[in-house]
């Protein structure tokens, strides 16, 4: 399912909070990983100050050579612990360089860090991160933290919580969630949110002489509803060989819930998919994961829906 894990680091520490993921990722699912750093071209303003075509490209060698070495020393710990591991320094815009070397080979998972500046002349990460998000076809594995944090999930994924809507869109994260789960030995949380009445309201006009009374009424439809669709991907995910399996039926505000259910416990992998709306009345699935992304204190794993081929041996899901 997956050939190999992208890792764009940038020579800061931030942007190293996805190696002891990205460790246990390797590990697990026993794939080589590819240890990337951009060389960025000096601005016009630094090459005016050096004075000389020569000195510029001296600088720019110089930064290459430290690059090469940088991502070597990365590589030898990864090597220790038993990761086949290769490494790749190209020059020019970070974003662009990232997702072009990803689309190279088929089946890359990107894994890379975002969040606050990383340090002095170096990436904007969220920006950078964002870039990726938006653009690439590929998985991609975010972690987000800000300046001065402490890295509190070093100790890897413990659970992995999956936020569904009831649509096919929405589903197609389930391949990866069952591979993840099953090599890495994780249990699963499966969400289903159902809104509120000011939730409704504010994604679409209600009927006229429609009452938060009659959403109640339909509010509890949707809740059965709701409850029997969790316990059917339940029932399917057990019988694919996972080994534990929650379901947590919510009423709120999507993102947020999403966001509340991953903060209950320590070490969680949010894992959705994002792009396009999944159904007449349910979540735009982009938004929602833009949301989860930013806000979320936990690791986000996210699948661009719609476009998905059949992977080797996957058993589909069962839908509502």
């Amino acid at each position: 399912m997956y050939a190999r894990i992208l890792v764009p680091v940038d020579g800061s520490s931030l942007s190293e909070q996805v190696l002891p993921y990205v460790q246990q990722l390797g590990l697990g699912l026993s794939i080589p990983v590819t240890l990337m750093t951009v060389v960025e071209p000096s601005p016009p303003s630094i090459g005016l100050h050096l004075g000389s075509s020569s000195q510029e490209q001296d600088t720019v060698r110089h930064r290459a050579d430290h690059a090469v070495a940088y991502v070597n020393s990365l590589a030898d710990a990864f090597r220790s612990d038993g990761v086949t591991v290769s490494t790749v320094t190209p020059s020019g815009s970070p974003a662009q360089e990232i997702i072009q070397e990803a689309a190279r080979e088929a089946d890359t998972l990107i894994a890379m860090s975002g969040h606050g500046r990383s340090g002095v002349a170096r990436w904007w990460i969220g920006s950078v991160a964002d870039r990726v998000l938006h653009t690439t076809d590929a998985p991609l594995l975010i972690i987000r933290f800000h300046e001065g944090e402490g890295n509190s999930h070093a100790e890897g994924f413990s659970r992995v919580v999956v936020p569904v809507d009831g649509s096919p869109l929405a589903e197609e994260i389930l391949p990866h969630v069952t591979l993840i789960t099953k090599a890495l030995g994780l249990a699963i949380d499966l969400v289903r949110v159902v809104p509120t009445w000011n939730e409704y309201l504010a994604m679409a006009a209600p009927p006229e002489n429609y009452s938060s009374a009659s959403f109640d009424e339909v509010s509890r439809y949707n809740t059965e509803e709701a409850t029997q669709y969790l316990d059917r991907l339940k029932e399917d995910l057990l019988q694919q060989g996972v080994g534990s399996v929650e379901t947590h039926c919510v009423r709120g505000d999507p993102a947020s819930s999403i966001i509340d259910v991953a903060s209950e416990t320590p070490d969680r992998l949010v894992a959705m998919t994002t792009h396009g709306r999944s159904g007449v009345g349910r979540w735009v699935l982009g938004s929602v994961a833009d949301r989860v992304v930013r806000n979320s204190g936990d690791p986000v794993l996210v699948v661009r829906a719609g476009e998905r081929r059949p992977l080797q041996g996957e058993s589909m899901p069962a839908t509502a």
